[in-house]
């Protein structure tokens, strides 16, 4: 079995039982069938289900069966595609940005006195 199969099975599994709990808990439901969050976004989009609360949502389509599971899971590869494209878009149009130099305060405090004119002072702080 090819990994695409597995995965496919997977969603398939998830889809039917959130069809058969009706309302389910969205965080048991992902730990139960190890699936990233976002399918959940594609579900919604979808309209397979709506959002009752933060953890809690409906089902609302019909019995899951063979084309709609096809469609969700490509919608869902898209939904990722296009992420992982704009991501890339992203980093590739940022310019290379040289980390800020970091210096010690033993560095701070020679580079003060070597300029000269400057006093230094160590305050000590005591939590009361």
């Amino acid at each position: 079995m090819t990994r695409t199969e597995k995965t496919n099975r997977k969603y398939a599994e998830l889809f039917r039982d959130c069809a058969k709990e009706k309302t389910f808990s969205i965080k048991k439901m992902l730990a139960k069938h190890k699936v990233d969050a976002s399918i959940i976004t594609t579900m919604r989009q979808e309209e397979c289900i709506v959002s009752v609360s933060a953890d809690v949502c409906n089902w609302i389509e019909s019995t899951p069966n063979e084309v709609m599971t096809s469609r969700i899971i490509e919608s869902h590869r898209q939904r990722a595609k296009l992420y992982r494209i704009g991501r890339e878009l992203r980093q590739r149009d940022e310019p290379n940005k040289t980390p800020e130099p970091t210096i010690t305060e033993e560095q701070a405090v020679a580079f003060l006195k070597s300029l000269g004119g400057y006093e230094i002072y160590k305050i000590e702080r005591k939590q009361l």
